[in-house]
């Protein structure tokens, strides 16, 4: 535990330039070294939880000061930033950003642990999958592999999904309205995927 205790104190000094997070996240690791000390495991886990919960909002939010302000010439929305720490049971990472609006639009969403990378890296790993559908294939984003799928509704309008797998972190780009699959492509090279890479391993 004290090892536990130890390695979120050095997460912390490693965050310390993010003010609003860590007097809050020193408050938990004091409640679980207290609790810890007390014999109160049940609470110093909980405290330990909400102070990983923290670090990832703070890591959140340096992900999102990394993403551009706009995409493929479209800006990024007003009330599209969401940086999320979810605590039920662990501690995760998800951010998204929103661009565009009406018929065009597009979206950049990092979950780390997803429970979708499995499959990802699944069926980019088997050719013969991949060739059995017309409107899936795996491209490169910089050095990395990744998973397009294009989709088309009943309107005939055209959307195209980019799932990145990183280390532990899926990276997926939604768009629609685009028609140009190209396009889609270069939105996705734009983007600060070593540095994203880096922040969320």
């Amino acid at each position: 535990m004290k090892k536990i205790i130890y390695a979120f104190t050095i997460a912390l000094i490693l965050l310390s330039g993010a003010k609003i997070y860590s007097q809050d996240i020193q408050t938990k690791l004091d409640a679980a070294n207290s609790s810890y000390q007390s014999g109160d495991l049940e609470n110093a886990r909980f405290a330990l939880q909400e102070a990983l919960n923290l670090i990832n909002q703070a890591i959140g939010q340096e992900i999102l000061e990394l993403l551009p302000a706009s995409l493929g010439g479209m800006d990024k929305t007003t009330d599209g930033d969401n940086v999320t720490g979810t605590n039920m049971g662990f501690a995760g990472l998800y951010v998204s950003r929103s661009y565009g609006s009406g018929n065009k639009n597009a979206s950049v969403e990092i979950v780390g642990d997803s429970p979708l990378m499995t499959g990802i890296n699944a069926l980019m790993a088997l050719p013969s999958v991949m060739s059995s559908d017309p409107n899936q294939k795996r491209i490169k984003v910089g050095t990395y592999k990744a998973l397009q799928t294009k989709s088309t509704d009943d309107q005939g309008n055209v959307s195209y999904d980019i799932q990145l797998p990183l280390t532990n972190t899926l990276l997926t780009i939604k768009c629609s309205g685009v028609q140009n699959e190209s396009e889609v492509t270069l939105m996705a090279n734009t983007l600060p995927i070593d540095k994203i890479a880096k922040l969320s391993e």
